[in-house]
């Protein structure tokens, strides 16, 4: 009986050894967490979030007793509960397992309710089934919320604002997470929700500026921002292409990286004004908008650019410094200058058939005794006829440009012409304006007689554009040839006109068919023209669902073919059809 009684008291002792160590291995436990919610409630720099966030992971996970730790931040664009690395744990492609929307699973009633929930039995749990815990091989779990607090000077919440769940899985040597567990989870979250939120701000900063530095680099226009001591804080591609800058420039002198004398004196008049708005009610006006001529390292041609500055402050209004935006305004420039020179050129070739017209008309109507002799009044009437016509390409010419530039289109009316007939009453209006002799007109036709379904004007004002530019651009004794040649297998006709006349350089082809651009070579600067008649050429080419180029090489002239259709897809025999320029 003694003997009974003496092994139950042992065995009583035993029990409550047992249950007084694991009841300071909880107090010593406690301890711990209360040290790491400490240590994680300090201010970090922002370059150790990452890695303070995976020693609090750990930390968590060991002071929990815990296999794994993962956090789920919100993701407000998909509305989901997401598992964001660092985890503990877990594998990174496990990882991505780990989502659940807010509005389902035991983490989304945490994150909705800002309630903790232990989870004895995942596997069985009606509640885990969104959660992927079978091929997470999770047995139990602890959830709580992540709860980022705001407080005022008297330490009162101002706002509360829940942006994820942390959960710790599997407690080790087979135990379940308890009540004490959750409280002192509930402590570390604490720590561990700023910690985060505080990383989530810097990442969606870093975000934003990358967005900022990637849109200020991608920009066509140069961009500088220079600070009040003329050091520069930005400076994009295109301003270092521009200024042939090589190396990092941010927080050197303007005018050590900048080697341009003129744009340096541009950029020290509009720094030196304090005041923006001052400088637009006075005369310093001009300094902000300059134009500055800058030559292009590769190609050696002179670019302008129009300097705009503006001064730059923050919200207290303390100046930060000057942004100044390089505009590329040459093709503006550029296009300024040929309209002036084509409106002094039109304005001379619709004088130069006006002369001989009034001329001999005045001197035929100044002759009461009718003294010519009929030979003459034919010669007469046929120069005034030819000047006419003249007059009157011109001005179609003129028109027509407006048309395409205004977008109207362009009508053909479709008919069956013989093409090498066509060339050569081309040839014939040519022959009566210039010196056969000079400039021998020839066809080359295969076969010599072509039909095909084209607008018969608009073909005709190709060549006549065509030839009367290879007669121009040719020297004396020059030989023009209009080519001709059926391509049967395509469904197309190629047609042509060689000169002999100087070429072209690789730098003209570009700009060949565009409106108002004449080629400036010396030798042929005493050749007039209003440059608008390739732009024709290659719109009514495209009018008949063609194509056009040219293939020239300096010193042996040029050949200028194009391509069409020997019967527009749309439009039959003797049909009118309007085709868009």
């Amino acid at each position: 009986m003694i003997s009974d009684d003496r092994d139950a008291l042992v065995s009583r002792i035993h029990e409550l050894e047992g249950l007084l160590a694991e009841r300071k291995r909880e107090v010593e436990r406690l301890q711990q967490g209360m040290k790491a919610a400490e240590g994680a409630d300090v201010q970090v720099s922002i370059t150790e979030f990452e890695d303070t966030l995976k020693r609090l992971v750990q930390r968590v996970a060991m002071i929990l007793q815990a296999e794994k730790c993962a956090i789920l931040i919100l993701d407000k664009e998909t509305g989901e509960l997401v598992a964001r690395a660092p985890a503990h744990g877990i594998a990174p492609g496990d990882l991505r397992l780990l989502r659940v929307k807010v509005s389902e699973g035991v983490s989304g009633a945490v994150y909705r309710s800002e309630h903790p929930i232990i989870i004895d039995d995942a596997i069985h749990d009606p509640r885990t089934v969104k959660e992927n815990v079978a091929l997470l091989h999770v047995r139990n779990g602890l959830i709580v919320p992540l709860v980022v607090e705001k407080r005022d000077e008297e330490n009162r919440v101002t706002n509360r604002v829940t942006i994820g769940v942390l959960c710790v899985f599997n407690k080790r040597y087979d135990g379940l997470f308890n009540e004490e567990d959750v409280r002192l989870l509930e402590r570390l979250s604490r720590n561990a929700a700023s910690v985060i939120s505080n990383a989530q701000m810097y990442k969606e900063l870093v975000e934003e500026k990358e967005k900022l530095v990637h849109t200020i680099e991608s920009l066509y226009a140069g961009l500088l921002l220079i600070s009040e001591r003329g050091t520069l804080m930005q400076m994009n591609a295109r301003a270092r292409q521009i200024f042939e800058v090589v190396g990092d420039p941010i927080g050197r002198p303007f005018v050590d990286m900048i080697q341009h004398e003129k744009a340096l004196e541009v950029l020290g008049r509009m720094l030196s004004v304090k005041d923006q708005s001052e400088a637009a009610e006075s005369d310093d006006d001009v300094r902000a908008a300059e134009e500055v001529s800058v030559a292009e390292r590769d190609s050696g041609e002179e670019r302008i650019y129009q300097l705009h500055a503006a001064q730059v402050r923050g919200e207290d209004h303390r100046l930060i410094g000057t942004a100044v935006i390089m505009n590329d305004i040459t093709e503006i420039r550029n296009l300024d200058r040929m309209k002036t020179e084509f409106v002094a050129i039109a304005a001379h070739e619709l004088r130069t058939p006006m002369t001989p017209i009034k001329g001999f008309i005045s001197m035929l109507a100044q002759d009461p005794d009718d003294s010519f002799t009929p030979e003459d009044r034919h010669e007469y009437y046929t120069i005034i006829e030819q000047n006419v016509d003249r007059l009157g390409r011109l001005i179609n010419d003129l028109l027509n440009v407006t048309r395409i530039e205004r977008g109207i289109a362009m009508q053909l009316f479709w008919e069956e012409a013989d093409l090498a007939a066509l060339v050569e009453s081309v040839f014939e209006v040519q022959r009566g304006m210039t010196n056969t002799d000079k400039h021998p007109l020839v066809l080359d036709a295969e076969p010599a007689h072509l039909i095909a379904t084209v607008g018969r004007d608009q073909i005709e004002q190709i060549f006549q554009n065509l030839v009367s530019n290879a007669i121009k651009y040719s020297p004396e004794g020059g030989e023009v040839v209009a080519i001709i040649r059926d391509e049967p297998d395509k469904g197309t006709v190629l047609m042509g006109v060689r000169d002999h006349g100087t070429g072209l350089p690789d730098s003209a082809k570009a700009k060949l068919f565009k409106p108002y651009r004449r080629i400036h070579n010396p030798k042929t600067a005493s050749v007039k023209g209003t440059g608008i008649g390739l732009f024709l050429v290659k719109n009514l080419v495209e009018a008949h669902h063609g194509n056009i180029w040219v293939e020239t090489e300096m010193g042996k002239g040029s050949t200028f073919w194009f391509r069409i259709p020997k019967a527009p897809p749309e439009a039959g025999e003797g049909e009118a059809a309007v085709a868009a320029t």
